[in-house]
């Protein structure tokens, strides 16, 4: 399996689209296991695109989520499920870097 090799600056380019993508995601689900199913397939994305620096993608989706949550509920835009929603966006911290990590670490390896 060959995996691109792309610049960090693409990466995080990347890395802000899905994050934006998984925004939106969050706050039309109605269960919580869509969203954060999504965000650990991103955060296995970033452990095989940055083996290295993978934890660097993760942190940026964690800032991004929750800054998104935060500036649309700010302006007025109600999630579907607000009460899961703060949830999933809050909790998704530890399966994004975990997720990440994992997938590195088994990138590298082989």
């Amino acid at each position: 399996m060959t995996i691109p090799k792309l610049k960090l600056s693409q990466n995080i380019l990347l890395c802000i689209l899905f994050s934006v993508i998984q925004v939106f995601i969050i706050h039309k689900a109605i269960i919580i296991y869509i969203p954060l199913l999504f965000t650990i397939l991103f955060s296995l994305v970033y452990g095989l695109l940055e083996p290295k620096r993978g934890w660097i993608l993760a942190l940026l989706q964690i800032v991004i989520l929750i800054l998104g949550y935060w500036i649309l509920n700010l302006s007025g835009y109600v999630a579907t499920k607000p009460y899961e929603a703060v949830f999933v966006t809050h909790i998704s911290i530890f399966p994004s870097l975990v997720a990440s990590f994992i997938t590195s670490f088994l990138f590298k390896s082989s």
